[in-house]
Order: structure tokens, then C-alpha cells, then sequence
């Protein structure tokens, strides 16, 4: 019986030893890494929020990228815009000074300036981003062509700022003009040298108009957007928080729980030594 007993405790001690021994590799990679959670099995639970956290930090990545897109094109829709609206300011600065001269030299100046600017705003209105056309939606080909016709589809492009929101990062060219300036302002020039140029101030005025609210448009999304960054970079750095509170050692714990381990560990060492000499005779008894 005593031998049966002390077989007992002999395994017992061991499996303690070995025990310690675990705990404290744990502990030790634990120091090394400075991470608690180093593979799953460490904690389940734990592992899982962070592949949650990660997942989350990834996918602020790609908005992140998303924004600067949409940044980027959202200032070029913008310079655009202002560009236009100051050649169009332009030519009814040139239908106002036709009222003021009588000279032909002069009108003719003005006119041929305003076919000039018509040529300027094509290729304005065709200006794209990135191999896209900013005012003709999702169209393969300019906005207008050299007629003036306005050649693009009128779909929006979207650019998604986070799981649930999206903002459009073009202007339809409709809205602005793009199909109807080249009329207007072979009108304009032709009414300079006749003398009828300011019966089309007034669509002159209008389209003047469509630009500065398409601006006023622009601008709202691209504070939308520098929100939205300050908002993706604030939630990266709560998430990295999160991850080093998930994951991160108290080093002054793993020190504590080390000289715990250390402590069980050398008497689980001694049971054993005093276990193994136990002598034959108390193995008899």
C-alpha cells in the first residue's frame, strides 16, 4: 500500500514539475514576444477580437486609400470648376466691353477671344483624373466631343469612405453646361460683331450659376471626406489600443507569475528528491 502510495505521489510531483515547466515557457515566450496571445490555443477568445481588431484595421486601409482617391479628384473637379467658371466670367466681361465700343477692330478682338475660350472650355470639360473623365460619369470617352455634344453617360462615380457610407467624387457634365456651352458661345461671338451679344447674357448668367453651385457641391463632399479621415485615423488609433490591451504583456505580471512558477518548480523539484529516497525497506512496509 505504501508503495502504491508513494507511485502516486511521484506521478503527482512530476506532473507538477512538468506543469511549471509549461507555464514557464509560456511565460518566457511571453516576455520574449511581448505579446500574451501568441497563437490561438493561448486564448481563443482573445485570439478571435483580434483577428476581429485586424480585420477592422485592414479594411480602414482600403478606405483610407479610398479617401486620398477621392481627395485627389475632388480637387481636381474643383480647380476645374473655378477654371471654367473664370473663362465664362470672361467672355461676359467681353459681351460687357462690346457695349462700350464702336470699333469692328475691337469687336472682332472680343469674338475672336470668345472662340478662343470655347476652345479652352473643351478641353477644360474634358479634363480627367487618372484616365477618367471628372464630368463625364463612367463613359470610356471625354465628356464632349468637338461639337460640343455632351458624350458622357451621367453615372456617378462613387468612392466608399467606410462600411456604410459612400460620396459621389464627380460632377455630371449636364449639370454644368457641358452640352450647351459651345452653342451658347458661338452665339455670344457671333452676337458681339453684330451687336446681339447681350441678348444671351441671361444663359450666359445661368450657366454661370450651375458652375458656382456644382462648386458649392464639391466642397461639401470634400469636407465629408477630410472628416472622414480624421474619423478612419482616430479609429486606427483606438484600435491599436485595443489590440496592445488584448494582446500585450504586463511585464510586471510576467515577472510576478515567473518567480511564482520558479517557486513551484523548485519544490516540486524537492518532493521528487526526497520522493526518490524513499528506500527500499519503506517500499516493503
Amino acid at each position: 500500500m505504501a508503495r502504491v502510495t508513494t507511485l502516486g505521489q511521484m506521478n503527482q510531483s512530476l506532473a507538477q514539475i512538468q506543469a511549471s515547466m509549461t507555464a514557464t515557457n509560456k511565460l518566457q515566450e511571453q516576455a520574449a514576444s511581448g505579446k500574451r496571445v501568441n497563437k490561438p490555443s493561448d486564448d481563443p477568445t482573445a485570439a478571435a477580437i483580434s483577428m476581429q481588431l485586424r480585420n477592422q484595421q485592414a479594411a480602414n486601409v482600403q478606405y483610407a486609400r479610398s479617401a486620398d482617391y477621392a481627395n485627389g479628384q475632388l480637387g481636381t473637379v474643383d480647380s476645374t470648376l473655378q477654371s471654367i467658371f473664370s473663362r465664362l466670367n470672361q467672355v461676359r466681361s467681353n459681351v460687357v466691353a462690346t457695349a462700350g465700343t464702336s470699333s469692328q477692330q475691337s469687336r472682332s478682338a472680343l469674338s475672336a477671344q470668345v472662340e478662343q475660350i470655347k476652345g479652352e472650355l473643351q478641353g477644360l470639360y474634358n479634363t480627367q483624373y487618372q484616365g477618367r473623365s471628372i464630368f463625364g460619369g463612367t463613359s470610356a470617352v471625354g465628356a464632349v466631343d468637338a461639337d460640343g455634344n455632351y458624350t458622357g453617360d451621367g453615372n456617378a462615380v462613387l468612392v466608399r469612405l467606410n462600411a456604410s457610407s459612400t460620396v459621389r467624387v464627380d460632377v455630371d457634365g449636364t449639370s454644368i453646361g457641358a452640352g450647351e456651352f459651345s452653342a451658347l458661345l458661338d452665339d455670344i461671338s457671333a452676337g458681339i460683331l453684330d451687336g446681339t451679344a447681350a441678348d444671351r447674357l441671361g444663359d450666359l448668367d445661368g450657366l454661370m450659376d450651375q458652375v458656382i453651385t456644382a462648386t458649392g457641391r464639391v466642397g461639401a463632399v470634400q469636407n465629408r471626406v477630410t472628416s472622414s479621415v480624421s474619423a478612419i485615423a482616430k479609429q486606427n488609433n483606438d484600435l491599436t489600443v485595443s489590440l496592445a490591451q488584448n494582446e500585450d504583456v504586463d511585464f510586471a505580471e510576467v515577472l510576478t507569475k515567473f518567480s511564482s512558477q520558479q517557486v513551484a518548480y523548485q519544490a516540486a523539484l524537492g518532493v521528487t528528491a526526497r520522493i526518490n529516497q524513499t528506500s527500499l525497506l519503506d517500499f516493503l512496509q
